[in-house]
């Protein structure tokens, strides 16, 4: 499975955790997330990346049509909110 950094990319106007550009987080292969000493993640944005995440692990063995491939920002679910960036590490 890929490994993952979800960086936070933007905070449009508000984020309830705090969270600032350049906040990051990982995916690792064996399905865990890595949070840095001392930083946080928002459970509502985790809970609406979740799905693309699994997916994204698996990345390569989706059909080279879909589009998960092409996709790299993510939002939260609060409009106002944050946007990450998913990197591959793989």
């Amino acid at each position: 499975m890929i490994e993952l950094k979800i960086e936070v990319a933007e905070v449009k106007e508000r984020c309830g955790a705090r969270h600032k550009v350049g906040d990051s987080f990982y995916i690792r292969g064996e399905g865990t997330i890595e949070i840095p000493a001392g930083r946080k993640i928002c459970i509502y944005a985790l809970n609406s990346l979740f799905p693309f995440l699994t997916t994204k692990q698996r990345e390569d063995e989706l059909p080279d049509d879909d589009w998960i491939a092409e996709t790299e920002y993510l939002a939260c679910p609060d409009p106002k909110g944050v946007v990450f960036k998913v990197i591959p590490l793989a």
